[in-house]
């Protein structure tokens, strides 16, 4: 039985996978997909541009697609939807409503404008589309994959060119770089999640099959990210990650080889480091020097960890100001509103302060009602068959998820642009797999070949 827009379609399922020029251009449709979803192109030069001619038109396509969509399904086809796209639409009225009647009733803020101070939300659509060109059979598993690895493959030696020929400095200011003292100045502020998802599955594969390349591979991508990004919740969250899958599905002379061969290139680094580049050695034990400072309360001298201290203060602040707002929010001024949210909070910015952040802007009933989409992760997976546990890349959209949780600790994950339409993109594929376990009928291909003996 079709649903939504779904068109008919012949049986998929192959033994291999055919590279036509067709496959091709999805691949790459798939890149430009993704450059979207992750926000890539704001952390550029190219900022205002992206956002006028790509990052809008693509909020107000993702808009006009669902509606469309609802509407199909609802008038046209009289069918159901699935538990992944009820979640998705919950939680989009309850952000888009919490954020107009909280702020006014909370600051008198006209509650249109409160909504509209929340329209990256609409971000969200992106895994109702992603989920729909996989059930059309528009896009299969195979292209989504290739097409993010083909993202960390690309945009690897142009990150690399532009580190090597610009200075950062020039662009302080923008978006394209973030400045701190402890990092040496100002630092190129470039999208790693590609980078982050090709690591762990590679780590998979090399796990896997033993293959020396994909160690290769999975350890440029890590050290990137590690030595030059130096974003320590993504370096943590990652190697956190990393270690947890490695737990889980290697065996115990695994762990006791990998483990020491990996100290061994740890200490190897980090001596090679100290005759060549000590600055940087001296910069990564500043750095999480000041992560124990800011844990324990202190100053630590470090702009960026001592902004999180006085935001949290003013998080408290307003707690205590507004009644129950711990559990409904505070929600998000606009900046059209009696001057913006500098003028009534100072610098402030939710997303500085993780969950914190995100109780203050939506309080503990946002909170559980975003985290609904991981809880979705948790049931499907438990009710998903083992050959398909078993797949690479389902393996790796499972692991990235886990990462980006964890990630979202410090930074508010899917609660803030860009994670709005990662979360909600990523957790879509990974439903994806249990919708085709329902659905053998319709012959989905999700990559027979790359299955875990």
């Amino acid at each position: 039985m079709q649903q939504g827009f779904e068109l008919t379609s012949h049986p998929i399922i192959t033994t291999s996978i055919q590279n036509t020029w067709k496959r091709r251009l999805k691949v790459l449709g798939v890149y430009f997909l993704f450059i979207n979803i992750f926000g890539t192109l704001i952390k550029s030069p190219l900022t205002l541009y992206y956002l006028l001619y790509g990052g809008y038109p693509m909020l107000f396509f993702y808009l006009l697609f669902t509606i469309s969509f609802v509407i199909d399904k609802i008038f046209v086809k009289n069918a159901g939807f699935t538990s992944y796209e009820v979640i998705i639409f919950v939680l989009l009225t309850f952000i888009m409503l919490q954020a107009g009647f909280v702020t006014n009733f909370y600051f008198g803020q006209p509650i249109l404008l409160g909504m509209s101070a929340e329209k990256s939300w609409l971000a969200i659509l992106s895994g109702i589309f992603l989920f729909y060109l996989l059930k059309t059979k528009a896009l299969d598993l195979t292209i989504l994959r290739d097409g993010l690895l083909f993202m960390a493959w690309f945009n690897l030696p142009w990150y690399l060119l532009m580190l090597l020929t610009l200075n950062p400095n020039q662009f302080a200011g923008t978006l394209f770089v973030y400045c701190n003292s402890t990092k040496g100045g100002c630092q190129f502020e470039f999208d790693i999640f590609g980078f982050a998802f090709a690591t762990i599955y590679y780590f998979i594969r090399f796990t896997r099959t033993n293959k020396i390349k994909y160690a290769l591979f999975f350890i440029g991508f890590f050290a990137y990210i590690f030595f030059i990004n130096q974003k320590r919740g993504t370096s943590v969250a990652l190697l956190g990650t990393l270690g947890l899958y490695f737990l889980i599905y290697t065996s115990k002379e695994k762990i006791v080889y990998y483990s020491m061969a990996f100290i061994l290139i740890i200490v190897t680094t980090v001596g090679m480091l100290e005759i060549l580049r000590p600055d940087i050695n001296d910069r990564i034990v500043d750095m999480y020097t000041s992560v124990v400072l800011v844990l324990t309360g202190q100053e630590t001298g470090e702009a960026s960890a001592d902004a999180r201290l006085r935001e949290s203060a003013i998080a408290f602040k307003y707690f205590g100001k507004h009644t129950f707002s711990w559990f409904f929010g505070n929600g998000k001024i606009n900046n059209d509103w009696r001057g913006g949210p500098t003028a009534e909070l100072g610098h402030f910015y939710a997303s500085d302060i993780g969950m914190l952040g995100v109780v203050y802007q939506f309080g503990v009933l946002g909170l559980l009602i975003g985290l609904s989409q991981y809880w979705l992760v948790f049931r499907t997976h438990r009710r998903l068959h083992k050959e398909f546990k078993k797949d690479y890349f389902y393996q790796a959209i499972l692991f990235f998820i886990i990462f980006f949780i964890v990630r979202g600790i410090p930074t508010g994950g899917s609660f803030f642009d860009p994670g709005i339409a990662i979360a909600s993109s990523f957790v879509a594929i990974h439903y994806f797999y249990y919708y085709i376990q329902k659905h053998p009928d319709r012959n989905y291909k999700y990559n027979p070949n790359q299955m875990l003996t």
